[in-house]
């Protein structure tokens, strides 16, 4: 009882810190409820939306909106949210600057990584997208990668606007410059080549995409992939209607729902972001953004407790969420918070969190094993084993055989590993499959564009060995194909030495004198992600049945297998045992360490 207290009364106190005062006049907005609907159970402690002050809504220059006139101005989150809560202070939070605040042209250039250009998506490359940026100075259209226009249309769907979707990085906003000076879609300027931002309008931080207890992300997305960006807040707050697509040479039209508005305001349900909000861009499955936990689909002792996203990714209105330590996730690591840690909420007792006594468990277990690797059993829906480019696209391949993609309701076996702190780690290991260019040690990612143009003309050498429907460069006749063909390809582009390779699993291939090599480079190493939600109770942890959970004659512990290439010669995947992968002898399956 006195546990469950101290959870209500800390929900309730970062509740009021999130939320901060509201409108004069205004109780404390509380949290959202969540329907069974949802496919996940309500929660003890929900999240009930709070009726927000009318709204007049205003265009982007600070006009009020007629909504009864046909087709009138799309509103303006920046004017109209802005009105009473900085914009500007708002914007300074990752979710929207991703990377903006410290992109350069150099900035990967010390670290031998000259694609990256930020520490943030906008600038950096994973394995699981093959997304460059492009550069802002560029001087060939071959060098150029993707432009914060198309990021806007293709990524905008989980990136809520802002940053480099609404000021190019003179700080300029791009729809005003670019009516002020169209030929910039002409020039290798990579903010504004080939853009049309004159015409779509820019993508503003879409406060409602997280606020908003009925938000239609669907139909936000369906305008962004039109190149309806103005249009893209209107549409996913349900306000009205957008016909028309600006990438089909439309200029598109609004009808507003004036069955929404009274005296030319609106009524919204607005609270502190509720877990649905969150899943609209963190319900991937073990990649870089984890949020599946909450559907339903695996344990967890936290949202049996009543815990929710914000409950310990609070933030203060510079709206910097706090973080934990996610290995391999490289966005603000100067914010990740010791806070977020098990440790921390179960050795303070925060939340009313319970302190483990481990009576049974050598102390041995505790400096070597993270707390995530025993407690964390569930691993029901099936993650991203892999991203292969060999086709110009990319193809994600994943960690359940059974399953068609990632995403899906497939259990898996995770991977264990160690990081820096010595620590034995359960997680997700992407694996790399892509191609590139090296540079003396150095590999450059080649654009998708780049090794699409190479695929087309051996993709009849190219077969689908696995039978998953899917083609996969894996015998050493396909592999020496796609190496030759990248080789003419790249000839007259962007490099000026070309020796094109291709990474797979833990090797780098690459033709040397007409032999294919293969060896082993930092760069084909896995992405390692460890698991951060998906709690067991602490009856179902290994260990809470003996040791033979682990050390027994029946365990998968240190026998299962753990796969180190997606494909081998034949199209099956390459797997060692779980001690071997971890470099252990074999005494360690017995306990005797």
């Amino acid at each position: 009882m006195a546990g469950s207290l101290s959870a209500a009364l800390g929900l309730l106190v970062m509740s009021l810190l999130l939320l901060g005062a509201g409108p004069p006049g205004t109780s404390p907005p509380t949290r959202m409820s969540r329907s069974p609907a949802d496919g996940v159970a309500t929660p003890a402690l929900s999240q009930q939306a709070q009726a927000h002050v009318p709204i007049q809504l205003l265009d982007a220059a600070g006009r009020p909106v007629d909504t009864g006139t046909a087709d009138p101005e799309p509103y303006s989150p920046r004017m109209t949210c802005g009105g009473c809560h900085s914009y500007d202070t708002i914007s300074q939070g990752y979710h929207f600057q991703l990377g903006a605040d410290s992109i350069a042209d150099d900035y990967g250039a010390k670290t031998g990584k000259p694609w990256i250009l930020s520490d943030g998506m906008m600038g950096r490359q994973f394995h699981m997208s093959y997304k460059s940026l492009a550069k802002k100075s560029n001087s060939a259209q071959s060098e150029i990668a993707t432009t914060p226009y198309q990021f806007a249309q293709t990524c905008g769907k989980c990136h809520p606007g802002g940053g480099l979707m609404e000021r190019d990085r003179d700080g300029e906003r791009y729809d005003l410059r670019q009516q002020a000076h169209p030929e910039l879609a002409a020039s290798l300027d990579g903010d504004y080549h080939n853009a049309a931002w004159d015409r779509s309008g820019v993508l503003e931080i879409d406060c409602l995409l997280c606020h908003q207890s009925n938000y239609h992300a669907e139909a936000r997305l369906s305008q962004l992939t039109q190149g309806n960006l103005k249009w893209a807040a209107t549409a996913g707050a349900g306000l009205g209607v957008v016909k028309g697509a600006v990438n089909s040479g439309d200029s598109p039209t609004l009808s507003y729902r004036t069955h929404l508005f009274h005296n030319g305001k609106v009524e919204l349900d607005i609270a502190d972001p509720a877990d649905r909000n969150c899943l609209f861009c963190h319900a991937e499955a073990e990649v870089k953004k984890r949020g599946h936990v909450w559907d339903g689909r695996n344990d967890d002792v936290h949202t049996a407790a009543g815990l929710h996203c914000v409950s310990c990714h609070t933030a203060g209105l510079d709206h910097q969420m706090l973080k934990g330590r996610s290995n391999e996730v490289m966005v603000r690591n100067d914010l990740d918070s010791a806070a977020q840690s098990c440790e921390s909420c179960h050795t303070q007792g925060r939340l009313g969190a319970a302190k483990p006594a481990h009576k049974t468990l050598p102390a041995t277990h505790l400096e070597r094993i993270a707390c995530v690797t025993c407690h964390v059993r569930d691993a029901n829906v099936t993650a991203v084993l892999a991203v292969d480019t060999t086709t110009g696209s990319t193809m994600s391949i994943a960690t359940a055989k059974q399953a068609r993609k990632f995403g899906e309701s497939v259990a898996w076996r995770p991977a264990y590993f160690r990081l820096d702190d010595g620590k034995l780690y359960a997680g997700n290991a992407l694996l790399p499959v892509w191609w590139g260019n090296r540079t003396a040690r150095v590999i450059h990612p080649l654009l998708l564009r780049e090794t699409r143009h190479a695929y087309e003309k051996v993709k009849h050498v190219i077969a689908d060995d696995s039978g998953d429907g899917k083609v996969e460069a894996n015998k050493e006749s396909e592999i020496k194909a796609m190496l030759a063909a990248l080789r003419d390809s790249l000839q007259g582009g962007r490099f000026k030495q070309i020796t094109p390779v291709y990474v797979k699993g833990h090797t780098v291939y690459e033709l040397k004198q007409g032999l294919l090599t293969a060896a082993p480079h930092r760069q084909a190493s896995p992405l390692r992600w460890t698991f951060s939600h998906n709690v067991s109770p602490a009856r179902k942890a290994l260990g809470a049945g003996a040791c033979t959970d682990c050390h027994g004659p029946d365990s998968t512990f240190f026998t299962g297998p753990v796969v180190t290439d997606p494909y081998g010669d034949h199209g099956q995947r390459v797997t060692l045992p779980m001690w071997r992968y971890l470099g252990l002898k074999p005494e360690a399956i017995k306990g005797s360490t």
